[in-house]
């Protein structure tokens, strides 16, 4: 019951050959990281290259679904000014392609009184100037009747927070750098990457060679694989995770903008969800609960016991919701061991550049990454310090 996104480039795209496939930079990866890097890159004049082994807009990866959580609500600094520049990136987005991609509906965060995750998220917006307000479980019952807290809770709510909608996002950034110039090789996956003094070369499954000055790495679980072949070895962990869609059950309004987007930090690994977008129902999931995977490949099998602690959740959080799912879907995360962002140039080598790790919430930050990722492929100073996320931590 998704919502069909359609083709993300014309049929020219998908079959076009060039006489000839020299590139100022090649992109490896067409999600929302990859797009937007060549969003960035195409947009400043570069002759540039996509390379993605699916068709844009697949099920394989992590980019793909109705929508995404955008947040402000985070501890550290760096996370805060990244969707700083992430906001004004897809508000320019919109512009150029004439779509509406980020609706404001806020973010709503709960835990028990007093606990260390929301003092943190409060610090960091009173930092940074952004307007927040404490809930008590009485008054947030009162102002969001979706969500029910109990007694000895509190809410914290961030009005400027909300919703991708991530199908029609990619869609834009792909559309856009159609109209930029940019190239398009998909369904194609790379095999090899070798770097030399001249630049890189990229070879694909199908036997095709595309040189580049720069490559931007953005491919998600099958970065590990195409790292370990240029001699990095990064301690990623593929997970396969999953979500779940339940049908509202009476008259409460639950779709965006009636509804903010919540997360729970009152167990060890949180539970999210966002309001009902295109399919009609509270999509809701558990943070860092999925199965652990040695390659990336196939949907795979609903973990049965992540649903039934999903299920649970529904039953205590949200009381207006049928407690058994209609529609579930899985995707995957790409974990760093400190769940930070890779962000940099590879270690030994300034032609390749590293994106990934992004955890399961990295989405929302993409336009800034794209913006991120050119600035390093072109040599240019990053718009961000980017100390927390050097592949270099690993590399070492």
């Amino acid at each position: 019951m998704q919502e069909e996104a359609g083709p993300l480039v014309s049929a020219r795209l998908r079959t076009m050959s060039h006489s000839s496939e020299a590139f100022d930079v090649a992109v490896v990866g067409g999600g929302a990281m990859g797009l937007s890097a060549l969003d960035a890159l195409s947009r400043r004049g570069f002759r540039s290259a996509l390379v993605e082994r699916f068709g844009l807009g697949h099920r394989e990866g992590s980019s793909h679904g109705d929508g995404r959580i955008f947040r402000f609500t985070y501890p550290e600094p760096v996370y805060l000014e990244m969707a700083r520049l992430a906001a004004a990136g897809w508000r320019s987005l919109e512009g150029r392609s004439g779509e509406s991609l980020l609706h404001l509906t806020g973010n709503w965060d709960c835990a028990s009184v007093g606990h260390p995750e929301l003092e943190a998220l409060a610090q960091n917006l009173a930092r940074a100037g952004l307007p927040y307000q404490r809930l008590s479980a009485e008054a947030s019952n009162a102002l969001f009747p979706q969500l029910r807290l109990p007694a000895g809770s509190e809410a914290l709510f961030q009005a400027d927070g909300g919703v991708v909608l991530a199908d029609r996002a990619l869609a834009a950034l792909a559309r856009v750098c159609e109209e930029q110039g940019a190239a398009f090789y998909v369904e194609d996956p790379v095999v090899s990457l070798e770097t030399d003094d001249a630049g890189v070369e990229l070879r694909t499954a199908s036997g095709r060679r595309l040189r580049a000055g720069r490559v931007v790495l953005a491919a998600g679980a099958w970065s590990r694989e195409l790292l370990a072949g240029l001699g990095l070895v990064l301690p990623l962990r593929i997970t396969r995770e999953q979500v779940a869609y339940f049908a509202v059950r009476d008259g409460q309004d639950h779709r965006l903008g009636a509804m903010p987007t919540f997360i729970d930090y009152h167990g060890e690994k949180a539970f999210y969800g966002l309001p009902q977008i295109a399919v009609p129902g509270v999509k809701v999931g558990w943070h860092h609960a999925g199965v652990p995977i040695e390659r990336p490949g196939g949907t795979g099998e609903i973990d049965a016991a992540n649903l039934e602690a999903v299920m649970g959740f529904v039953r205590e959080r949200l009381p207006h919701l049928e407690p058994e799912p209609f529609e579930t879907a899985t995707c995957l995360y790409t974990t760093t061991p400190d769940k930070h962002f890779l962000l940099g140039r590879l270690p030994g080598s300034e032609r390749v550049v590293v994106a990934g790790g992004f955890s399961g919430h990295g989405f929302k930050f993409a336009p800034a990454v794209g913006e991120i990722v050119c600035a390093l492929a072109l040599g240019e100073e990053p718009p961000l310090d980017l100390t927390l996320f050097w592949p270099e931590r690993f590399a070492r």
